[in-house]
């Protein structure tokens, strides 16, 4: 077929929508064979009566259109004959800086709660931070001894906010920030880990924490004030001396928790099911994604792959697992299947290792990921590629975490900023 003929060729589509607000006709309708997303966007605008363009995206089978429709069909081995069904959604838009809080060494860890428009970092320079949306540091949270790798929301209500954090020093710490005279403490501090705590994650019930080290465990301790019954002990900070009773000066030891064994090596991440918070997922240096039953203290199911899992998150929406690995790959995972490798499928594009994953909060489809390769990335699953690469001003900073809070994705890593960039689906 000639090229003038190919310009020429029109096929038969019905366009749909999920989108009541852009519902349109389902008649079938000839539409160009070498329109692509642009062209078929011009023409449901037209169909609308749209004075100002919305910009849409659409799939064929479910996934989303990235060519013309004829190469689309010819690569399938679908007939041009056939009435085409192609579903359409209203555009994600390019995501869009806001703002960058400086730090004095690098981020390891960025989270964000955005009913309270707050932000946590943790730190390679010990500390823990808590930040507004104005780009003030409103606390500066003392205690740990080494790098922070990893911080957490508790509960927050009007009077304080709960933060957790972990780190090379081997424990955990629990805080509190009052936000009517601007003071923290620390609850108490978790002992327990042999090794780094490199991951912590609160249940949605704000009731347990799970903790993963580099001692190869995990451990679940309950987010209460430490009792009798937690072998309560108390540290003197500025004697380094534990003692039975509290005194000026001290604060509380947590060392009662379950411990969940099962990895062989170092475990890299731990998140609670978003629904259930009985059900733990992990991942570490021996390749594998794990559940747990937390008061079984069971591993449920093992799931491998061919590389170390760096980091794990659940979708909100889908239930699906994300993972990112050494490989420079994202795979995504149902956790409801028991085959020991089910991986749905991979997301390749990263030059590096892929650090951070996160899943938007209002999309079943769209995540994004950071890594060693100085970028953001934003994926929607039904497509072949990212949509949006966030890159790093410096393109040797890796980027070490990653957080969808709300309509904004938060990054941080080598470059010593809390970057925060408006991603509106």
């Amino acid at each position: 077929m000639s090229m003038a003929e190919t310009e020429l060729e029109q096929v038969q589509v019905r366009f749909t929508t999920q989108q009541q607000e852009y519902a349109i006709t389902e008649s079938a309708i000839f539409v160009p064979a070498n329109f692509k997303r642009y062209g078929l966007s011009g023409i449901v605008n037209h169909l609308l009566g749209k004075d100002k363009p919305v910009p849409f995206d659409f799939l064929i089978n479910g996934e989303l259109l990235r060519t013309s429709v004829a190469q689309y069909l010819a690569a399938n081995n679908l007939s041009t004959e056939n009435v085409i069904s192609i579903e359409y959604v209203e555009s994600m838009l390019p995501p869009t800086p806001v703002s960058a809080f400086q730090h004095d060494d690098w981020i390891s860890s960025v989270k964000g709660k955005h009913t309270s428009q707050l932000f946590l970092t943790g730190s390679y320079d010990s500390m823990v931070r808590l930040w507004n949306m104005s780009g003030e540091c409103v606390a500066t949270l003392e205690g740990h001894a080494d790098a922070v790798k990893s911080v957490a929301f508790g509960s927050i209500t009007d009077n304080e906010a709960v933060v957790f954090s972990s780190s090379l020093d081997q424990t955990v710490m629990a805080w509190t920030y009052s936000f009517l005279d601007s003071t923290y403490k620390v609850l108490y501090q978790c002992k327990g880990h042999k090794g780094a705590v490199e991951s912590v994650a609160v249940d949605s019930s704000n009731t347990q924490f799970a903790t993963a080290s580099a001692d190869s465990t995990l451990r679940v301790w309950a987010t209460r004030d430490p009792s009798e019954e937690d072998s309560i002990e108390y540290l003197d900070t500025k004697n380094k001396k534990r003692r039975k009773t509290a005194g000026q000066d001290s604060h509380k030891i947590k060392t009662f928790s379950q411990t969940l064994n099962g990895h062989v090596g170092p475990v890299t991440s731990v998140i609670f099911d978003n629904n259930n918070s009985n059900t733990v997922y992990s991942g570490g240096w021996d390749h594998s994604v794990r559940m747990w039953d937390v008061e079984q203290q069971v591993n449920v199911t093992t799931k491998n792959c061919e590389k170390v899992v760096l980091d794990i998150a659940q979708s909100n929406q889908s239930k699906m697992i994300a993972t990112g690995h050494g490989d420079k790959v994202i795979r995504i995972w149902d956790p409801r299947t028991d085959d020991s490798v089910a991986v749905n499928m991979t997301l390749p594009g990263h030059s590096n290792w892929v650090s951070s994953v996160s899943w938007s909060p209002n999309s079943e489809f769209t995540l994004c990921s950071g890594s060693y390769d100085s970028t953001v990335r934003i994926w929607d699953i039904r497509s072949k590629g990212s949509l949006f690469t966030i890159q790093e001003e410096d393109k040797s900073d890796k980027v070490f975490s990653v957080d969808w809070d709300g309509d904004k994705i938060l990054s941080g890593g080598e470059d010593k900023k809390l970057n925060i960039h408006q991603a509106k689906i």
